[in-house]
């Protein structure tokens, strides 16, 4: 590249001026990544290992690189937002907008590499396709991605929010995001007086409150679902439910499962989180975080931050359902799918169970009712037990079935984008 360049000491970025001598942006140097599954890929490093690329310039290798991830994940764009006055590194990904504009939440997060920072962009407006189709809106799947390191820069300020707001106006409404992991409504505050692109709470109750109350419920209905499934009925009476993360998800979802009957182990890192739980509930029982997953239950919920199954703990599950609130359950979402279904443990997807919030940004999006929500996630158990018919008839994982009948939609109506509506 001719461009003029500085030393940023940043690992393997350079900076680069535009064109019109404005801001500046940063390029990745050139690492490719080959999947495991090719003959020279046998290493620890996940499902990729970095590779010299061949014959090619350093910038041409890490963009063919993204663009092989893009592809094979079926991804449209993904954008890299750089503000070196407050150094702002923000990646933005669109998966498919066939049904709609992307939703995506806004996540800051001290990732260890930018390419984790990239994988988590692409994996997770992968998921937010698949939750919006599969729930029934019509939105398409975002993510915001930032990467910064709060411990040593220092809390994101205002103008760092604000410069993030005239990046996601720039996409013209293409996009509209909300707080997710490590921003709140503060954070889209500021975002917002640079664009009406963001979803800020309106209501009475706090965002987090309402978030949390709803995504709950809609895990239970998932449960629900899953039950109704293997035993015939859907009540929760007599079951144990093992809840990994008792925050405020988690917490809801005690109350919920007892007041259907259930009993409830727990586990959390913070003892505050269990001491309020145990007094507000006397009998549940509490077990250390790193037993929770092998107590001998009926359900397990992970309600904390994922991944939380991998290839090296699956072996020590000693329940007959898996159904939670947290993203990425799964470290190896389609490997580890098959082996759960293989050894008879239903899976009720992680982005079903935990898609209460998708009606939450219909309703911030006037399209629903804050009346209409609740009757919204109940739809929750319905979505799960046409994926569970579709998993039994057709002998593949939930997870599987998940895909296909999203798919089949995405695509139904990605069709009738080539009838003229007079529209420009």
């Amino acid at each position: 590249m001719d461009s003029p360049r500085a030393k940023t000491g940043e690992g393997d970025f350079r900076r680069v001026r535009r064109p019109d001598g404005t801001e500046d942006y940063l390029v990745r140097l050139s690492l490719t990544r080959e999947r495991v599954d090719s003959p020279r890929a046998k290493t620890g490093e996940g499902d990729f290992r970095r590779v010299r690329a061949p014959d090619v310039t350093e910038t041409e290798g890490i963009v063919m690189a993204i663009f092989e991830l893009m592809e094979e994940q079926g991804h449209e764009e993904l954008a890299f937002c750089y503000y070196h006055e407050k150094n702002l590194k923000a990646i933005i990904a669109f998966h498919n907008t066939a049904l709609g504009n992307a939703v995506g939440g806004t996540r800051l997060f001290n990732y260890k590499s930018e390419e984790e920072a990239i994988s988590d962009a692409l994996d997770l407006s992968r998921i937010m396709t698949f939750q919006a189709a599969i729930t029934g809106t019509d939105f398409g799947g975002g993510k915001v991605i930032l990467i910064r390191d709060q411990a040593e820069e220092g809390e994101a300020d205002e103008a760092y929010f604000r410069a993030l707001g005239r990046f996601i106006e720039g996409f013209k409404g293409r996009l509209v995001t909300y707080a997710d992991l490590g921003t709140d409504n503060r954070h889209m505050a500021h975002i917002a007086r640079e664009t009406s692109n963001v979803i800020m709470h309106r209501f009475y109750k706090s965002k987090s409150d309402e978030s949390a109350e709803i995504t709950a419920q809609a895990v239970k209905w998932g449960m629900k679902a899953c039950v109704k499934n293997l035993d015939g009925a859907s009540t929760l009476e007599g079951m144990t439910v093992a809840i990994q993360g008792v925050g405020s998800v988690g917490s809801r979802l005690a109350e919920l499962v007892i007041n259907d009957g259930a009993k409830v182990v727990v586990s959390d890192l913070k003892y505050d989180n269990l001491k309020k739980v145990q007094d507000k509930f006397p009998d549940s029982r509490i077990v250390p975080p790193e037993d929770i997953l092998s107590v001998e239950c009926d359900i397990l919920s992970p309600c904390a931050i994922g991944p939380v199954i991998f290839p090296h703990n699956i072996d020590s599950l000693r329940c007959r359902i898996i159904a939670g609130a947290a993203y990425n359950i799964l470290s190896e979402r389609r490997e580890l799918a098959i082996k759960l279904h293989e050894k008879g443990i239903l899976y009720a997807p992680d982005f079903v169970t935990n898609a209460g919030e998708m009606f939450l940004t219909q309703q911030a999006l006037e399209i629903i009712s804050e009346e209409e929500i609740s009757d919204a996630v109940k739809k929750i158990y319905d979505i799960m037990a046409d994926i569970l018919t579709v998993s039994q008839k057709e002998n593949i994982p939930p997870q599987r079935a998940v895909y296909q009948i999203a798919s089949r939609r995405i695509n139904d109506v990605a069709k009738t984008k080539g009838i003229y509506s007079g529209l420009v």
